[in-house]
């Protein structure tokens, strides 16, 4: 048995939650993969996984041989790259998270071009809506959107985006048009759960800020729900101006109250601060620095 080999299969099995999902990260087949673990299991004579037909449960030697595993293989990994990058080379794997909306929408063209510039980088990008750990959860570079807590962690500003209120022409026709964000009272609001305002939006009314408390018609932990949501009448959403861009051109949806400029919504890279920098890290916030351009507002 190739032990270097099976161990890149166990890792890849927890990292997906599943056979099937380490096998389709692999390119192989499922009994292949659960020959591999099976084998590892029988040489180190310890079972490392609990199989139910909904999940699979590390066990104590489980756990404990993980951590080897994911410290050797980053080990070595980090090896080859930097003998690869004293010839000149970048290449080797990054593992990010974004949020979901901002990571399909605005991420994947720049990475596409970070692809096409250093084709030998393998990146494995997550996403999802909630704040994760970098240094607990292993990921290389994370996008933040909001504000930022306190922690060791390095942040490097990478864009502002202006934030709107947006309604659908049918839904202002049938309720009318705020003039005022008091006026919202009457309204029916499309709330984002995750939002770092909690229930409250934001407008700076004469000069200073005016919190206005939301009583949601629709509350939604997805922003591209709430974007569809608005455009089929619902309600008023505020939402950032690029994920409602398509929308806005295709006249689906309007701004409401522009004349009660909204605080924009901060971007940041964040990582670990290390001895070492890995060229293709280094390269990757670079990169995406460049491409939306070192902290400007992006609409």
């Amino acid at each position: 048995m190739d032990r270097l080999q099976a161990m890149q299969v166990f890792r890849a099995v927890i990292d997906a939650g599943s056979f099937a999902g380490g096998a389709r990260r692999l390119g192989v087949s499922n009994a292949m993969v659960s020959k591999q673990v099976s084998r590892l299991e029988e040489m180190l004579g310890v079972r490392l996984l609990v199989r139910t037909t909904r999940r699979l449960q590390l066990t104590a030697e489980g756990e404990r041989y993980l951590t080897t595993v994911v410290r050797l293989l980053d080990e070595l990994q980090e090896l080859e790259a930097g003998i690869g990058e004293q010839r000149g080379e970048i290449r080797g794997r990054l593992r990010l998270s974004a949020p979901v909306d901002f990571g399909a929408r605005s991420l994947m063209p720049a990475l596409q071009a970070f692809e096409a510039a250093h084709p030998a980088v393998s990146l494995d990008l997550v996403l999802e809506d909630r704040r994760v750990d970098p240094l607990a959860e292993d990921f290389d570079l994370v996008v933040r959107i909001g504000e930022l807590e306190d922690s060791s962690l390095i942040a490097r500003p990478l864009m502002q985006i202006p934030m709107h209120l947006y309604a659908s022409p049918g839904y202002l026709q049938r309720y009318g048009t705020p003039r005022h964000p008091q006026d919202l009272r009457d309204h029916r609001c499309l709330h984002y759960t995750l939002s770092r305002h909690g229930l409250y939006w934001p407008f700076r009314v004469d000069g200073e800020i005016y919190r206005f408390r939301l009583q949601p018609a629709l509350s939604c932990n997805n922003g591209r729900a709430l974007i569809e949501a608005a455009v089929l009448g619902m309600g008023l959403t505020l939402k950032p101006a690029s994920l409602a861009a398509p929308e806005e051109r295709a006249g689906q949806l309007v701004r409401v109250l522009e004349a009660f400029e909204m605080p924009p919504l901060d971007i940041h890279l964040l990582y670990a601060e290390r001895d070492y920098m890995p060229a293709r890290l280094r390269a990757l916030i670079e990169a995406l620095l460049g491409y939306f351009g070192d902290g400007q507002p992006y609409d």
